[in-house]
């Protein structure tokens, strides 16, 4: 887990996803629940921050990871140290 912020709004952010296509990156803020629903920041056309069920996006998952050293911060946001 590492958190993120965008100078107002502070979010646990555990796992990042993209999918194919479009692009849109899924920063997960929550574990999935037991309808694989989480909440998320999503980074597409706008960002927003709302509940995002895995069993849609999964079939269109182009990568996903949990090491989020690596990982840029979503535009507009910074790691907090």
């Amino acid at each position: 887990m590492r958190k993120m912020t965008d100078g107002i709004t502070t979010l646990n952010i555990l796992e990042w996803i993209i999918v194919e296509g479009i692009f849109w990156e899924y920063y997960v803020t929550e574990k999935w629940d037991e309808n694989n629903c989480a909440y998320c920041l999503v980074d597409g056309d706008f960002q927003e921050l709302g509940l995002v069920c895995l069993d849609e996006i999964e079939p269109h998952i182009l990568s996903r990871m949990d090491d989020l050293e690596v990982l840029q911060p979503a535009p507009g946001w910074k790691w907090v140290q």
